[in-house]
């Protein structure tokens, strides 16, 4: 048994059954306590609901139970009603969503809001007992529901409080509260992920095309790049860690072009989720990292920095991009946001306010190394770093040059350069990269360099000429003998240029 099945097994079935009609499964209430864990097990699993918003529920009464199991004349028209109920208290938890939203955005008139939350829910809690205590009266007697009495209840009450809320803030307070809910859509990996989404693992085909995933529709999120090849088992790996409402953090290990930065961006792409990318150097200020006190018409206002506001976008992805080059104080500020927890949060401390981490929100670390510094030489200050803070992060992904086929096609696609030639350079690198593999060289070629050097020749520049202005003049000069020597071993300028007529 799960630890979500034995939490839920230690719930009354009347709080079980209550979850079942808040979500949606109205239809599966039930007496029989095993089936309904195994119900709730899946839905708690799919992020319907958590195990302590279940244990907060009113029970559902056992007479309402029992009517769902006793078959009468009368059991469809309740079990409509209930349904009914369950969408219009549906609406007034939305509305307390919105309001605890609204703290964050809304400092100016947080305590009116705080003031407004506590009256929602108080009268939210009124609402689900007399709605529940008619239900169990109109079972108790078997005569029916008045579906219009219901409904015009529910509709008054809801009405009233959005009255309410909407006299509370500002209309451009309102449409900061709806800009930050995010609409998503739930979908199969192979409906946004290119082909294949399979990987051998241990003699085992491991197949997630029918993996579910959320595509979020953010209007600023990233252009999708067809030609992007993801590596399927990181893939896989990213998408168990945005599975739930507290995702799990991800750190990305590996050289530089790799495809570290460009695998979050083409996962916040296909997802349709904003991308905040947060690039560390040793001068970067606090100011525009948390934020700071600034003059604005005389009046000392604090502004938030790229990390306050990244955090408060619901389902957004935060990359920390190049984090070996980060200051060990920039780093503290990040334990807390990166925790996963449900009160994630960092405090400013000029104001004294609390910023939460919004829903979905994910945190991906990119760096040449594992977060234990670099041991190459190549990249001088990175930085070893905090084992607490590498613990945050859930899975840590290594990421390698791609296999030549790929890069070969890649190269191709990107430049249009002819794939006989895209072959002698992608030939040439892979025997470089062998080379600093060895330390016979500072640093592998990158595939910026790569294609680099491909739109050169497409363009006309001699293949020799174009070789040391994209590579050559990129490394130190004591590496040019070796560089040369294996383009003279790899690279056939006689053949190259009868592959560029083609």
């Amino acid at each position: 048994m799960s630890k979500i099945s034995q939490a839920l097994s230690l719930i009354s079935t009347g709080k079980l059954n209550a979850a079942l009609v808040q979500t949606g499964y109205g239809s599966e209430v039930s007496a029989d306590k095993v089936r309904v864990v195994t119900i709730l097990t899946d839905i708690v699993n799919k992020g319907g609901i958590t195990v302590d918003e279940i244990r907060n529920l009113v029970p559902l009464s056992t007479a309402v139970i029992n009517a769902k199991q006793a078959p009468s004349a009368n059991t469809g028209a309740i079990n409509d009603s209930i349904g009914l109920v369950n969408d219009a208290l549906t609406e007034v938890r939305n509305s307390q969503t919105i309001v605890s939203t609204t703290y964050s955005l809304a400092s100016k008139t947080l305590d009116e809001v705080r003031d407004l939350r506590s009256k929602i829910v108080t009268q939210a809690d009124k609402i689900e007992r007399d709605l529940v205590k008619r239900i169990d009266t109109e079972v108790g007697k078997i005569t029916g529901v008045d579906y219009s009495k219901i409904d015009n209840a529910i509709r008054s009450e809801v009405g009233n409080l959005f009255s309410s809320f909407k006299q509370s803030v500002t209309p451009e307070q309102l449409q900061t509260v709806a800009n930050s809910v995010a609409v998503f859509s739930t979908h199969k990996a192979s409906e946004i992920f290119p082909a294949p989404l399979f990987y051998q693992q241990d003699g085992e085909t491991v197949n997630f095309e029918d993996m579910e995933v959320l595509v979020w529709n953010d209007p600023e999120a990233l252009a999708v790049l067809d030609d992007y090849v993801f590596n399927p088992a990181n893939l896989h790996q990213a998408l168990c860690a945005l599975s739930e409402s507290i995702p799990d953090n991800v750190w990305l290990a590996g050289e530089r072009s790799t495809g570290k930065t460009a695998f979050t961006e083409q996962i916040s792409a296909r997802l349709k989720r904003k991308l905040f990318r947060i690039n560390f150097d040793d001068g970067m200020e606090r100011s525009e990292f948390i934020g700071a006190n600034i003059l604005k018409n005389g009046d000392v206002e604090w502004k938030a920095g790229i990390i306050a506001q990244a955090i408060q976008h619901t389902g957004s992805l935060i990359l920390l991009d190049e984090i070996g080059f980060a200051r060990p104080a920039q780093l503290a500020s990040l334990h807390a946001l990166c925790e996963r927890s449900a009160n994630r949060a960092i405090v400013i401390a000029e104001t004294g306010t609390r910023i939460p981490v919004a829903s979905h929100v994910a945190f991906f670390c990119a760096d040449n190394s594992n977060g234990h510094g670099d041991a190459s030489g190549n990249f001088a200050g990175v930085r070893d770093q905090n084992t607490a803070f590498i613990d945050r992060f859930s899975y840590t992904l290594e990421f390698n040059y791609l296999p030549h086929a790929d890069e070969v096609t890649l190269i191709h696609k990107r430049t249009g350069l002819n794939a006989d030639a895209a072959n002698v350079l992608v030939t040439f690198a892979n025997v470089a990269r062998e080379k600093a593999r060895a330390g016979v060289l500072t640093q592998p070629p990158s595939l910026r360099q790569m294609l680099a050097w491909a739109r050169a020749v497409t363009k006309g520049v001699p293949t020799v000429t174009a070789f040391r202005s994209a590579i050559v003049n990129k490394f130190p000069a004591d590496c040019e003998p070796e560089l040369v020597g294996i383009f003279t071993a790899t690279v056939n300028t006689v053949e190259f240029k009868s592959f560029l007529n083609k």
